[in-house]
């Protein structure tokens, strides 16, 4: 994916209460057989059913466990890799449908940070939306941690990448 004499300067990945957030529902959902289950043995009601109850129990955790690791891909594989020379968005949507778009380094025009809401506030993660030159869409990182660091680092490559492009256009005269 890396073009010859290309670096990764650094990668970023969405804040880690994003997939706190959304597996908590999970976790909890997930003490439900064990709710059950307790509920079963006092109640005197295990020895019938002992089977049932303990096969929808693991059924149970196993669908929950495939959601969890749904969410923990999703959380994963997102990512924007900052090399030398351009940004690669990749986007998974699902565990098998993804989006890789990128741009280069020197075509940045615009960097706008938004951060919505007391926790983001408090934890330091926000979206990055990075407008390019030419028709294309914004780039947009949702609840990337530390996003003013982020938009500033990207600014300094920025201004690196142009630097060398008009050494190079200016060198070729």
């Amino acid at each position: 994916m890396l073009k010859d004499g290309e670096k990764v300067l650094f990668e970023v990945r969405r804040h880690w209460f994003v997939i706190v957030s959304e597996s908590a529902f999970i976790i909890l959902l997930a003490l439900i057989p064990f709710v059950v289950l307790g509920v079963s043995s006092t109640a005197h009601l295990l020895p019938q059913f002992f089977y049932v109850v303990l096969f929808l129990c693991v059924g149970w955790l196993l669908i929950l466990w495939s959601i969890f690791f749904i969410i923990w891909t999703n959380y994963y594989l997102d990512v924007w890799i900052v090399t030398d020379q351009r940004i690669i968005d990749i986007e998974q949507f699902n565990l098998f449908n993804r989006t890789v778009s990128e741009f280069r380094l020197d075509r940045v025009q615009d960097i706008t940070i938004k951060v919505n809401g007391l926790i983001a506030t408090i934890l330091g993660f926000g979206d990055i939306h990075i407008q390019t030159a030419g028709e294309m869409e914004k780039f947009l990182i949702r609840s990337a941690p530390h996003p003013y660091e982020v938009k500033d680092r990207i600014i300094r490559e920025h201004d690196r990448a142009v630097r060398l492009a008009q050494g190079r256009n200016h060198g070729g005269i």
